[in-house]
């Protein structure tokens, strides 16, 4: 009974979250001949030149992504981001483009709020709106090239073709959205993107199995004793990234509902550890 309720709660979340970044698109970015990062800002661009809908546009420049992703990465993170991507698409198309504020500023500022809740939420159930996102954990994977720089990249070659397309204005109105949207995303998703877990239950040594073979960390045992019963214990203690904290609650009350976990965020981590997104293939 809980899994089903869990896989509806992540579908209304992606529903929810691309529903608000279409908002953000179509009534505060779009009319006000603003852009977006990733593929979706180049969506606008080729909409502009062609008039072709924005929404299928970004559902097809995602899909050889999602296939190089599917190929290289693979697991739910792809399988949550194809969903997310179908559905951003879809509303793009549907919500219709309307300013809703004629003042440039609050356009950038609340379309960057809106759309930073919007993507927000997505990578909170554990998947993203695809494109530069995907195509950074692959660089990251096979190049070693970090994601941020590879987001910061393609994000400076939209705002300069922002400019040339529109104005300079446009162009420097976009950054403050895709600044803003940036500091909304760090904020809902704790800013970190690395995480510490601390696991009391009794079934440590099935998670610990569950954690290794699903989400392939490794997880290390620390010896603790209850206070009042004074029952020796095992401490699961594993380290990961944000886009896997939800697969994480799922792998360990499924073994365990009455689990006990903290979740922190990590500053610094020496020692080995892959930091990017889940890399996991299909089996």
């Amino acid at each position: 009974m809980k899994k089903p309720l869990a896989t509806m709660r992540l579908l209304l979340t992606i529903a929810l979250g691309t529903s608000l970044s279409a908002v953000a698109f179509n009534q505060f970015l779009i009319p006000n001949r603003m852009l977006s990062g990733g593929l979706a800002g180049l969506s606008i661009i080729v909409n502009n030149l062609t008039g072709w809908p924005t929404g299928v546009m970004v559902l097809l420049l995602n899909i050889p992504v999602l296939y190089l992703g599917y190929r290289h990465i693979g697991g739910r993170f792809i399988l949550l981001t194809s969903l997310a991507v179908l559905s951003f698409s879809l509303l793009l198309d549907l919500v219709p483009v309307q300013a809703v504020v004629d003042d440039l500023l609050l356009a950038a500022i609340f379309g960057g709020v809106v759309n930073g809740l919007g993507l927000g939420l997505v990578l909170r159930a554990g998947g993203s709106t695809g494109g530069t996102d995907v195509l950074g954990v692959i660089a990251n994977r096979k190049l070693g090239i970090s994601i941020g720089e590879v987001l910061m990249g393609f994000n400076v070659i939209i705002v300069a073709a922002g400019a040339l397309l529109f104005d300079l204005t446009s162009a420097l109105y976009t950054s403050i959205a895709m600044f803003v949207a940036a500091r909304v995303i760090d904020t809902l998703q704790a800013s970190h993107g690395r995480k510490s877990a601390l696991i009391v239950s009794r079934y440590a040594d099935e998670i610990a199995r569950a954690i290794n073979t699903k989400l392939e960390r490794g997880v290390t045992f620390l010896y603790g004793e209850g206070a009042y019963s004074h029952s020796q214990l095992k401490v699961i203690l594993c380290v990961l990234t944000r886009y896997e904290v939800a697969e994480l609650k799922e792998v360990v009350l499924q073994i365990d509902p009455q689990a006990f976990m903290t979740i922190s965020d990590t500053n610094e981590i020496i020692g080995r550890f892959a930091a990017h997104n889940p890399l996991r293939a299909l089996k």
